[in-house]
């Protein structure tokens, strides 16, 4: 879907999403991950991984 002239963003309204996102982001890093989360997570990412193997594959 492509912008009209009238449907610009302000910078400066972008630049507090972009402040916004970067704090969100920042609070999620320094919460505790618990160790099966991680592990569940290392699986999946394990599975991804062979998946695409064997799809570029076939």
């Amino acid at each position: 879907m492509s912008r009209s002239s009238d449907d610009t963003t302000d910078p400066h309204v972008e630049m507090t999403v972009d402040q916004e996102i970067a704090s969100l982001l920042a609070a999620i890093e320094q919460e505790k991950v618990p160790d099966r989360l991680t592990k569940l997570a290392m699986d999946l990412q394990n599975a991804l991984v062979e998946k695409r193997r064997r799809d570029v594959r076939n």
